[in-house]
């Protein structure tokens, strides 16, 4: 009975369709068609522009998202890529002190050992801080407490105050600690000794200078070869203010060091000229 009743709806449905389809080719329905397509024009129309509003939206959603990850990987390359520079350029700064530590000792009969600046500061109180720098060779390396520490372009940082086993303490030239016998070079080779320590981690002082000597600005304060472990005529710095007062036995003079002891990374420890 279910299936009988099930049928006929199904023939009274394609009867209506069947029906409807041969009146609208025939126009009869036109006026009534015309009077549904005017009334559902508006939520067509809104309908439709919805839409096209949210299509634009995700299609706006979808570029941001693409143009986020293209952004991402943009960034991730450009830092990769300012690391490797980073990294080359660290690489061709430590060549080139290397090319003028060895190009500053073929031209000199030193015994030399180059070692890395592992560390700034003392590895105790006894030294203002970042005054004294930590090198990663020691005594079995053949350093001892007394041997002077050049820079690449040959000029006199410091010296060892302390060797380990596997690393050494150097004070830098402006740390107090730092005590160097030294001369000045003035007009006509004249060459005047005295003793140079740092002063106040700043700049450098020079004691002991006989008050019948003339020494003036800008000149130029080298290693005396007075100390054993350090040869003569290594450069310590520059002159820039003398004190002279006549009722003092000696004269001082305050000297600015030419180099940047900040930007240590590779030195080189000497011995004396090999005779």
């Amino acid at each position: 009975m279910l299936k009988v009743k099930t049928k006929n709806n199904i023939f009274m449905f394609v009867a209506v369709i069947g029906l409807l389809i041969f009146l609208h080719f025939l126009r009869i329905l036109n006026p009534i068609e015309r009077a549904i397509i005017y009334l559902i024009t508006p939520a067509a129309e809104k309908i439709y522009s919805v839409g096209t509003d949210l299509r634009t939206a995700v299609n706006e959603q979808t570029d941001k998202r693409d143009l986020l990850s293209v952004v991402k990987n943009l960034e991730a390359k450009l830092n990769q890529l300012t690391i490797e520079n980073s990294q080359l350029k660290t690489m061709g700064e430590e060549n080139e002190k290397l090319r003028q530590q060895l190009k500053f000792f073929s031209k000199n009969n030193f015994n030399y050992t180059l070692a890395n600046v592992v560390s700034r500061g003392a590895l105790d109180d006894s030294l203002n801080q970042g005054q004294a720098v930590i090198i990663d060779k020691g005594k079995r390396d053949g350093f001892s407490a007394g041997l002077g520490v050049l820079n690449s372009q040959g000029a006199i940082v410091g010296k060892i105050i302390e060797a380990k086993e596997n690393i050494s303490k150097v004070c830098l030239v402006t740390n107090k600690g730092c005590k160097l016998a030294a001369s000045i070079q003035g007009q006509n080779d004249q060459k005047t000794s005295g003793v140079v320590e740092g002063d106040l981690g700043l700049t450098i002082k020079m004691d002991f200078i006989p008050q019948t000597e003339k020494i003036k600005i800008d000149d130029i304060v080298i290693t005396s070869g007075l100390e054993s472990d350090i040869p003569a005529g290594l450069v310590i710095g520059k002159i820039t203010q003398v004190d002279s007062n006549s009722n003092e036995i000696w004269q001082k003079a305050t000297v600015e060091s030419l180099m940047d002891l900040g930007n240590l990374t590779i030195v080189s420890v000497i011995s004396p000229a090999v005779k």
